[in-house]
């Protein structure tokens, strides 16, 4: 069986060792994973062979996939299981994905987005993005070489067939038209992770995590118009002051089994990931109530006391 755990999930505290690249039109997109999984997978993964992706896909893998390997145990065993529970999906995708290779645009709209983060924060740097494909676990998190996104969540068009996945699946496929907002915020935990702060934590409370999670989504949205996670907004805005009581109650601990990185726990009653909510929440009324928005920018990316950062931002439901 596979394991749904969180669309997205960080390790924003690594401070990448590949990120010395400061101009946006020199940062790396690396693809080449993604042709070498659809090779393995007409090698014999797609009928159940998993040294076919182990020799063709795994071993063969890019720094970038070697890492999400290690950090996601990405493995052949699970990759087969993943393709056969779900084989028209795939079938599906594979043109969307393979796409990213040759169409431009998505990747000239991610490169934009650099352009306008590098404006509004200084500080800005940009390590490569490897676009690979994982095993329905995670779309994106980060390493010391830099930004490493699950693709397989990133390619439906309108005529995929999504009656094979289970709820945490289809609550988290996306067009890969929505790639660059992953990727902002990816690029978000990034910036976190150099300016220290929160992120360098090595105990974080829950409402770090959520401050580093949220913000991101935050950010992403000021660069990209849109929220990975605003699937969220219909079931919180109106239970908002209520999940703001209990969240207050927990913030200060370090448990975040009801708030983050719990999607494959989620009900019809309670979805997951409500903490990305609160503190996209936190982080957009900082932004609003506060005069100069490069200086709000940078400190919603740099903030180092989340006790004072909630009490400057005002919220309160």
């Amino acid at each position: 069986m596979l394991v749904a755990t969180a669309a997205c999930g960080t390790d924003a505290a690594l401070r990448p060792s590949s990120d010395v690249i400061t101009d946006p039109a020199k940062a790396v997109f690396v693809t080449t994973d993604i042709e070498r999984f659809w090779a393995a997978y007409d090698a014999g993964g797609a009928n159940g062979t998993a040294s076919a992706f182990q020799v063709g896909y795994l071993d063969r893998g890019s720094s970038g996939l070697r890492d999400f390997i290690r950090l996601r145990n990405l493995t052949a065993a699970n990759l087969v299981n993943m393709v056969r529970t779900y084989p028209r999906y795939f079938a599906d995708i594979r043109a969307s994905t393979l796409r990213l290779a040759t169409d431009a645009s998505v990747q000239n709209r991610i490169r934009d987005n650099y352009r306008k983060i590098a404006d509004m924060y200084t500080a800005s740097v940009f390590p490569p993005v490897t676009f690979l494909i994982g095993r329905f676990s995670t779309g994106g998190t980060t390493s010391t070489n830099g930004m490493l996104v699950g693709l397989e969540f990133y390619a439906i068009t309108p005529s995929t067939p999504l009656d094979e996945l289970g709820p945490f699946q289809r609550d988290n496929v996306r067009p890969l038209d929505s790639l660059p907002i992953i990727v902002a915020h990816e690029h978000a935990h990034i910036l976190q992770g150099r300016a220290g702060g929160i992120a360098s934590k090595t105990n974080k409370n829950l409402l770090d995590q959520t401050l580093l999670e949220g913000g991101a989504d935050f950010v992403a949205y000021l660069v990209t118009g849109g929220n990975i996670n605003a699937r969220l907004q219909a079931y919180a805005i109106p239970r908002e002051a209520e999940l703001w009581a209990e969240f207050k109650t927990a913030m200060r601990g370090t448990d975040i089994s009801r708030w983050l990185y719990n999607q494959g726990s989620a009900t019809v009653d309670r979805p997951g990931d409500l903490g990305y909510f609160i503190g996209y929440r936190i982080a957009e009324a900082f932004y609003a109530r506060t005069v100069n928005k490069r200086e709000a920018l940078r400190a919603i990316i740099d903030v180092s006391n989340s006790d004072l950062f909630l009490s400057q931002s005002g919220y309160a439901p």
